[in-house]
Protein backbone atom coordinates (compact mmCIF):
# COMPACT_ATOMS: atom_id res chain seq x y z
CA UNK A 1 0.00 0.00 0.00
CA UNK A 2 1.60 3.60 -0.82
CA UNK A 3 1.32 6.30 1.54
CA UNK A 4 1.86 9.69 1.27
CA UNK A 5 4.48 11.50 1.02
CA UNK A 6 5.32 13.44 4.51
CA UNK A 7 5.58 16.89 4.42
CA UNK A 8 7.09 17.23 7.81
CA UNK A 9 9.93 14.75 6.18
CA UNK A 10 10.09 17.11 2.45
CA UNK A 11 11.10 20.06 4.33
CA UNK A 12 14.19 18.76 6.01
CA UNK A 13 15.09 17.76 2.95
CA UNK A 14 14.89 20.65 0.92
CA UNK A 15 16.46 23.01 3.63
CA UNK A 16 19.64 20.23 3.34
CA UNK A 17 19.89 20.97 -0.37
CA UNK A 18 19.91 24.46 0.31
CA UNK A 19 22.90 24.88 3.12
CA UNK A 20 24.64 22.50 1.32
CA UNK A 21 24.51 24.66 -1.61
CA UNK A 22 25.24 27.56 0.79
CA UNK A 23 27.94 25.96 1.80
CA UNK A 24 29.77 25.14 -1.44
CA UNK A 25 29.12 28.60 -2.74
CA UNK A 26 30.96 29.94 0.72
CA UNK A 27 33.67 27.38 -0.43
CA UNK A 28 34.05 28.44 -3.73
CA UNK A 29 34.56 32.08 -2.90
CA UNK A 30 37.43 31.07 0.08
CA UNK A 31 38.98 29.53 -2.55
CA UNK A 32 38.97 32.89 -4.61
CA UNK A 33 39.71 34.61 -1.78
CA UNK A 34 42.88 32.38 -1.11
CA UNK A 35 44.01 32.36 -4.55
CA UNK A 36 43.87 36.17 -4.38
CA UNK A 37 45.68 36.54 -1.37
CA UNK A 38 48.43 33.48 -2.31
CA UNK A 39 49.00 35.94 -5.41
CA UNK A 40 49.01 39.47 -4.15
CA UNK A 41 51.69 38.26 -1.43
CA UNK A 42 53.77 36.44 -4.49
CA UNK A 43 54.11 39.88 -6.51
CA UNK A 44 54.77 41.97 -3.58
CA UNK A 45 57.51 39.27 -2.67
CA UNK A 46 58.75 39.33 -6.60
CA UNK A 47 58.33 43.40 -6.00
CA UNK A 48 60.69 43.57 -3.35
CA UNK A 49 63.06 41.52 -4.93
CA UNK A 50 62.97 43.54 -8.41
CA UNK A 51 62.72 47.16 -7.20
CA UNK A 52 60.60 49.30 -9.93
CA UNK A 53 61.49 52.50 -10.67
CA UNK A 54 59.67 54.82 -13.38
CA UNK A 55 61.20 57.49 -14.88
CA UNK A 56 59.97 59.87 -17.80
CA UNK A 57 62.05 61.35 -20.30
CA UNK A 58 60.63 64.42 -21.91
CA UNK A 59 61.87 67.16 -23.89
CA UNK A 60 64.14 68.87 -21.49
CA UNK A 61 64.21 66.60 -18.46
CA UNK A 62 63.41 63.94 -16.87
CA UNK A 63 60.73 63.44 -14.11
CA UNK A 64 61.43 62.80 -11.55
CA UNK A 65 64.94 64.07 -12.06
CA UNK A 66 66.40 62.78 -8.35
CA UNK A 67 65.86 59.36 -7.70
CA UNK A 68 67.20 57.33 -4.37
CA UNK A 69 67.11 53.60 -4.31
CA UNK A 70 68.62 50.78 -2.54
CA UNK A 71 71.93 49.43 -3.18
CA UNK A 72 71.15 45.94 -5.82
CA UNK A 73 69.21 45.06 -8.52
CA UNK A 74 66.73 47.95 -9.49
CA UNK A 75 64.81 47.59 -12.66
CA UNK A 76 64.12 51.31 -14.55
CA UNK A 77 60.87 51.51 -16.82
CA UNK A 78 62.02 54.50 -19.09
CA UNK A 79 59.62 55.97 -20.61
CA UNK A 80 60.20 58.73 -23.71
CA UNK A 81 57.53 61.63 -23.40
CA UNK A 82 59.34 63.57 -25.79
CA UNK A 83 58.61 63.91 -29.97
CA UNK A 84 62.32 62.70 -30.11
CA UNK A 85 64.42 59.47 -29.93
CA UNK A 86 66.19 59.36 -26.44
CA UNK A 87 68.89 57.85 -24.45
CA UNK A 88 69.09 56.94 -20.90
CA UNK A 89 72.53 56.56 -18.56
CA UNK A 90 73.31 55.83 -15.26
CA UNK A 91 76.90 57.62 -14.90
CA UNK A 92 79.35 57.19 -12.34
CA UNK A 93 81.43 60.60 -13.28
CA UNK A 94 82.20 59.83 -16.73
CA UNK A 95 82.05 56.33 -16.80
CA UNK A 96 78.96 54.69 -17.88
CA UNK A 97 77.18 52.16 -15.16
CA UNK A 98 74.27 51.72 -17.37
CA UNK A 99 72.39 52.56 -20.56
CA UNK A 100 69.78 52.41 -22.38
CA UNK A 101 69.91 54.18 -26.11
CA UNK A 102 67.24 54.60 -29.05
CA UNK A 103 63.83 54.94 -26.79
CA UNK A 104 61.88 55.77 -29.60
CA UNK A 105 58.98 58.57 -28.75
CA UNK A 106 55.93 56.81 -26.74
CA UNK A 107 57.41 53.86 -26.25
CA UNK A 108 58.63 52.45 -22.80
CA UNK A 109 61.90 50.25 -22.40
CA UNK A 110 63.57 48.96 -19.30
CA UNK A 111 66.75 48.84 -18.31
CA UNK A 112 68.21 46.20 -15.71
CA UNK A 113 70.67 47.52 -13.22
CA UNK A 114 72.62 46.32 -10.24
CA UNK A 115 73.73 49.39 -8.35
CA UNK A 116 76.59 49.59 -5.61
CA UNK A 117 75.90 52.11 -3.09
CA UNK A 118 77.03 55.91 -3.81
CA UNK A 119 75.56 59.04 -6.14
CA UNK A 120 75.29 58.85 -9.88
CA UNK A 121 74.50 61.12 -12.34
CA UNK A 122 71.42 60.40 -14.94
CA UNK A 123 71.18 61.91 -18.73
CA UNK A 124 67.75 62.99 -19.51
CA UNK A 125 67.49 62.56 -23.34
CA UNK A 126 69.40 64.84 -25.31
CA UNK A 127 73.05 65.31 -24.52
CA UNK A 128 72.08 69.12 -23.84
CA UNK A 129 69.77 68.55 -21.02
CA UNK A 130 70.78 69.08 -17.44
CA UNK A 131 71.38 66.14 -15.24
CA UNK A 132 69.53 64.20 -13.03
CA UNK A 133 70.69 62.37 -9.42
CA UNK A 134 70.67 59.14 -8.62
CA UNK A 135 71.34 57.93 -5.23
CA UNK A 136 71.74 54.22 -3.87
CA UNK A 137 71.64 53.55 -0.59
CA UNK A 138 73.93 50.06 1.33
CA UNK A 139 71.91 47.33 2.40
CA UNK A 140 72.76 44.34 4.06
CA UNK A 141 72.37 42.33 1.33
CA UNK A 142 74.83 44.95 -0.95
CA UNK A 143 77.16 44.21 2.01
CA UNK A 144 76.96 40.79 2.40
CA UNK A 145 77.48 40.47 -1.16
CA UNK A 146 81.08 42.35 -1.68
CA UNK A 147 82.04 40.70 1.60
CA UNK A 148 80.79 37.24 -0.53
CA UNK A 149 82.90 38.55 -4.48
CA UNK A 150 84.78 35.53 -5.79
CA UNK A 151 88.57 35.43 -6.04
CA UNK A 152 90.12 37.05 -8.61
CA UNK A 153 92.55 34.75 -9.65
CA UNK A 154 90.80 33.08 -12.25
CA UNK A 155 90.15 36.47 -14.21
CA UNK A 156 93.82 37.83 -13.82
CA UNK A 157 94.93 35.81 -17.32
CA UNK A 158 91.53 37.24 -19.29
CA UNK A 159 91.85 40.27 -17.27
CA UNK A 160 95.23 40.79 -18.59
CA UNK A 161 95.08 39.66 -22.27
CA UNK A 162 92.32 41.51 -22.68
CA UNK A 163 94.20 44.50 -21.71
CA UNK A 164 96.69 43.91 -24.54
CA UNK A 165 94.05 43.54 -27.07
CA UNK A 166 92.60 46.79 -25.90
CA UNK A 167 95.95 48.64 -25.68
CA UNK A 168 96.72 47.51 -29.42
CA UNK A 169 93.34 48.58 -30.77
CA UNK A 170 93.78 51.58 -29.22
CA UNK A 171 96.84 52.38 -30.72
CA UNK A 172 95.82 51.55 -34.09
CA UNK A 173 92.69 53.88 -33.53
CA UNK A 174 95.33 56.84 -32.90
CA UNK A 175 97.09 55.93 -36.28
CA UNK A 176 94.08 55.76 -38.30
CA UNK A 177 92.55 59.08 -36.77
CA UNK A 178 95.71 60.78 -38.04
CA UNK A 179 95.61 59.04 -41.47
CA UNK A 180 91.68 60.37 -40.94
CA UNK A 181 92.48 63.63 -40.63
CA UNK A 182 95.32 64.00 -43.15
CA UNK A 183 93.37 63.05 -45.68
CA UNK A 184 90.80 65.17 -44.99
CA UNK A 185 93.83 68.14 -45.25
CA UNK A 186 94.52 67.45 -48.19
CA UNK A 187 90.97 67.21 -49.41
CA UNK A 188 90.95 63.96 -50.69
CA UNK A 189 87.51 62.83 -50.59
CA UNK A 190 87.84 59.00 -51.48
CA UNK A 191 90.85 58.73 -49.30
CA UNK A 192 89.32 60.37 -46.41
CA UNK A 193 86.08 58.03 -47.11
CA UNK A 194 88.50 54.88 -46.78
CA UNK A 195 89.92 56.42 -43.90
CA UNK A 196 87.28 57.10 -42.22
CA UNK A 197 85.89 53.88 -42.28
CA UNK A 198 88.80 51.99 -40.98
CA UNK A 199 89.34 54.04 -38.16
CA UNK A 200 85.27 53.93 -37.38
CA UNK A 201 85.48 50.42 -37.27
CA UNK A 202 88.83 49.94 -35.39
CA UNK A 203 86.70 51.88 -32.57
CA UNK A 204 83.99 49.48 -32.71
CA UNK A 205 85.99 46.68 -32.05
CA UNK A 206 87.04 48.73 -28.52
CA UNK A 207 83.30 49.68 -28.46
CA UNK A 208 83.08 48.13 -25.18
CA UNK A 209 85.49 49.60 -23.43
CA UNK A 210 85.12 53.19 -25.14
CA UNK A 211 81.78 53.51 -24.14
CA UNK A 212 82.85 53.54 -20.63
CA UNK A 213 83.83 57.25 -20.95
CA UNK A 214 80.36 59.56 -21.67
CA UNK A 215 81.84 62.31 -22.70
CA UNK A 216 84.56 61.01 -24.89
CA UNK A 217 82.02 58.71 -26.55
CA UNK A 218 79.27 61.26 -27.10
CA UNK A 219 82.00 63.28 -28.73
CA UNK A 220 83.34 60.82 -30.88
CA UNK A 221 80.52 58.69 -31.64
CA UNK A 222 77.53 59.93 -30.98
CA UNK A 223 74.38 60.43 -33.27
CA UNK A 224 72.89 63.47 -34.94
CA UNK A 225 69.70 62.29 -33.18
CA UNK A 226 71.10 63.47 -29.76
CA UNK A 227 71.67 66.71 -30.41
CA UNK A 228 68.58 69.53 -30.33
CA UNK A 229 69.27 70.88 -33.87
CA UNK A 230 70.56 67.20 -35.42
CA UNK A 231 73.02 67.42 -37.84
CA UNK A 232 73.08 71.35 -37.43
CA UNK A 233 73.71 71.44 -34.15
CA UNK A 234 77.33 72.90 -32.76
CA UNK A 235 77.74 69.94 -30.51
CA UNK A 236 77.72 67.29 -33.45
CA UNK A 237 81.03 66.12 -33.75
CA UNK A 238 83.46 62.93 -34.39
CA UNK A 239 82.80 60.24 -36.61
CA UNK A 240 79.11 60.73 -37.69
CA UNK A 241 79.80 64.36 -38.44
CA UNK A 242 82.46 62.87 -40.36
CA UNK A 243 80.18 60.53 -42.06
CA UNK A 244 77.86 63.40 -42.83
CA UNK A 245 80.12 65.50 -43.94
CA UNK A 246 81.44 63.37 -46.60
CA UNK A 247 78.40 61.41 -47.59
CA UNK A 248 75.93 64.00 -47.18
CA UNK A 249 77.36 67.48 -47.83
CA UNK A 250 80.48 65.85 -49.75
CA UNK A 251 82.52 69.14 -48.30
CA UNK A 252 85.60 68.24 -46.87
CA UNK A 253 86.79 71.63 -45.70
CA UNK A 254 84.42 72.16 -42.80
CA UNK A 255 85.59 68.81 -41.71
CA UNK A 256 89.33 69.82 -40.77
CA UNK A 257 88.49 70.86 -37.75
CA UNK A 258 86.32 67.89 -36.99
CA UNK A 259 89.21 65.53 -37.63
CA UNK A 260 91.43 67.28 -36.14
CA UNK A 261 89.37 67.44 -32.64
CA UNK A 262 88.65 63.86 -32.99
CA UNK A 263 92.31 62.64 -33.19
CA UNK A 264 92.53 64.95 -29.99
CA UNK A 265 90.32 62.92 -28.33
CA UNK A 266 91.18 59.41 -29.85
CA UNK A 267 94.61 60.36 -27.92
CA UNK A 268 92.82 61.37 -24.31
CA UNK A 269 91.04 58.17 -24.59
CA UNK A 270 94.35 56.11 -25.49
CA UNK A 271 95.50 57.36 -22.46
CA UNK A 272 92.21 56.44 -20.54
CA UNK A 273 92.35 52.91 -21.37
CA UNK A 274 96.10 52.83 -20.41
CA UNK A 275 95.59 54.05 -17.00
CA UNK A 276 91.81 52.40 -16.97
CA UNK A 277 91.76 49.27 -14.21
CA UNK A 278 89.16 46.78 -15.80
CA UNK A 279 86.95 44.40 -13.02
CA UNK A 280 85.93 41.08 -13.35
CA UNK A 281 82.51 41.38 -13.80
CA UNK A 282 82.84 44.24 -16.11
CA UNK A 283 83.91 42.09 -19.57
CA UNK A 284 80.74 40.42 -19.90
CA UNK A 285 78.51 42.88 -18.92
CA UNK A 286 80.17 45.63 -21.65
CA UNK A 287 80.37 43.36 -24.55
CA UNK A 288 76.70 42.76 -23.44
CA UNK A 289 75.85 46.42 -23.44
CA UNK A 290 77.83 47.35 -26.96
CA UNK A 291 75.91 44.64 -28.83
CA UNK A 292 72.45 45.54 -27.17
CA UNK A 293 73.55 49.42 -28.39
CA UNK A 294 74.58 48.11 -31.90
CA UNK A 295 70.94 46.11 -32.17
CA UNK A 296 68.89 49.09 -31.42
CA UNK A 297 70.77 51.25 -34.13
CA UNK A 298 69.88 48.39 -36.62
CA UNK A 299 66.36 48.35 -35.35
CA UNK A 300 65.97 52.18 -36.26
CA UNK A 301 65.38 53.85 -39.68
CA UNK A 302 69.29 54.50 -41.20
CA UNK A 303 69.76 57.94 -42.22
CA UNK A 304 70.54 58.71 -45.79
CA UNK A 305 73.78 59.28 -45.62
CA UNK A 306 74.38 56.25 -43.17
CA UNK A 307 77.67 54.12 -44.72
CA UNK A 308 78.80 51.73 -41.70
CA UNK A 309 76.18 50.69 -39.31
CA UNK A 310 76.65 47.18 -40.74
CA UNK A 311 80.51 47.20 -40.72
CA UNK A 312 80.20 48.84 -37.25
CA UNK A 313 77.73 45.69 -35.81
CA UNK A 314 80.62 43.30 -37.57
CA UNK A 315 83.62 44.89 -35.54
CA UNK A 316 81.72 45.55 -32.69
CA UNK A 317 80.74 41.69 -33.08
CA UNK A 318 84.87 40.98 -33.24
CA UNK A 319 85.77 42.76 -30.33
CA UNK A 320 82.75 40.97 -28.13
CA UNK A 321 84.04 37.74 -29.16
CA UNK A 322 87.38 38.86 -27.99
CA UNK A 323 85.89 39.25 -24.45
CA UNK A 324 83.97 35.90 -25.20
CA UNK A 325 87.14 33.81 -25.98
CA UNK A 326 88.69 35.01 -22.62
CA UNK A 327 85.74 34.00 -20.38
CA UNK A 328 85.06 30.63 -22.44
CA UNK A 329 87.49 28.82 -20.36
CA UNK A 330 85.85 29.48 -16.95
CA UNK A 331 82.69 28.40 -18.22
CA UNK A 332 83.56 24.16 -18.70
CA UNK A 333 80.87 24.07 -16.23
CA UNK A 334 78.05 26.00 -17.90
CA UNK A 335 77.91 23.67 -21.17
CA UNK A 336 74.05 24.99 -21.94
CA UNK A 337 75.31 28.67 -21.70
CA UNK A 338 78.46 27.95 -23.57
CA UNK A 339 76.59 26.11 -26.39
CA UNK A 340 73.79 29.58 -26.09
CA UNK A 341 76.92 31.67 -26.38
CA UNK A 342 78.76 30.63 -29.13
CA UNK A 343 75.86 29.97 -30.99
CA UNK A 344 74.65 33.11 -30.89
CA UNK A 345 77.79 34.58 -32.27
CA UNK A 346 78.26 32.36 -35.13
CA UNK A 347 74.48 33.08 -36.37
CA UNK A 348 75.25 36.75 -36.18
CA UNK A 349 78.76 35.99 -38.44
CA UNK A 350 76.80 34.03 -40.69
CA UNK A 351 74.20 36.52 -41.22
CA UNK A 352 77.09 39.36 -42.14
CA UNK A 353 79.24 37.18 -44.12
CA UNK A 354 76.90 37.62 -47.77
CA UNK A 355 76.87 41.26 -46.63
CA UNK A 356 81.35 41.67 -47.21
CA UNK A 357 82.63 41.39 -50.58
CA UNK A 358 86.31 42.45 -51.56
CA UNK A 359 85.27 46.25 -51.74
CA UNK A 360 84.15 45.85 -47.52
CA UNK A 361 80.68 45.51 -46.17
CA UNK A 362 77.45 46.89 -47.69
CA UNK A 363 76.34 50.43 -47.14
CA UNK A 364 73.08 50.76 -44.97
CA UNK A 365 70.80 51.76 -47.40
CA UNK A 366 71.79 48.70 -49.50
CA UNK A 367 71.18 46.34 -46.85
CA UNK A 368 67.57 44.48 -47.22
CA UNK A 369 65.86 45.42 -44.22
CA UNK A 370 65.01 42.18 -43.15
CA UNK A 371 68.11 40.82 -42.99
CA UNK A 372 68.78 43.87 -40.97
CA UNK A 373 65.88 43.01 -38.57
CA UNK A 374 67.90 39.61 -38.56
CA UNK A 375 70.85 40.75 -37.39
CA UNK A 376 69.31 42.66 -34.87
CA UNK A 377 67.13 40.55 -33.22
CA UNK A 378 70.52 37.83 -33.41
CA UNK A 379 72.44 41.03 -31.50
CA UNK A 380 69.51 41.19 -29.12
CA UNK A 381 69.73 37.95 -28.08
CA UNK A 382 73.29 37.43 -27.97
CA UNK A 383 73.63 40.26 -25.51
CA UNK A 384 71.00 38.87 -23.46
CA UNK A 385 73.25 35.52 -23.53
CA UNK A 386 76.29 37.10 -22.19
CA UNK A 387 74.21 39.12 -19.39
CA UNK A 388 74.15 35.58 -18.00
CA UNK A 389 77.61 34.99 -17.98
CA UNK A 390 77.90 36.77 -14.66
CA UNK A 391 75.55 35.03 -12.77
CA UNK A 392 76.38 31.84 -13.81
CA UNK A 393 80.62 32.47 -12.91
CA UNK A 394 79.51 33.98 -9.77
CA UNK A 395 79.97 37.67 -10.04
Amino acid sequence: MNHPPNPAAAAPSRRGLRLALLFSVLFVLAGFVLFYVATRYAQRNHANEDQVVSVEVGARACTPENLTVPAGKTVFRIKNTSDRAVEWEILDGVMVVEERENIVPGFTQTLTANLAPGDYAITCGLLSNPRGRLHVTPTEASEASRKAAPSLTDFIGPLSEYRVYVGTQSAALAQAARKLAAAIDAGDPAQARAAYLAAHQVYARIGPVAGLFADLDHRLDASAIYFDKREADPAFSGFRRIEYGLYAQGQLQPLVPVAQALAADVDTLSGRIDALSLQPAQLATLAARRLEQVASALDAKPEPYAQDEVALAAATLDGAHEIYRLLQPLLKNQAALEKSVSDGFAGAAGTLAPLHDAAGYASDTRVDPAVRATLAKQLHALSADLKRINPALGL
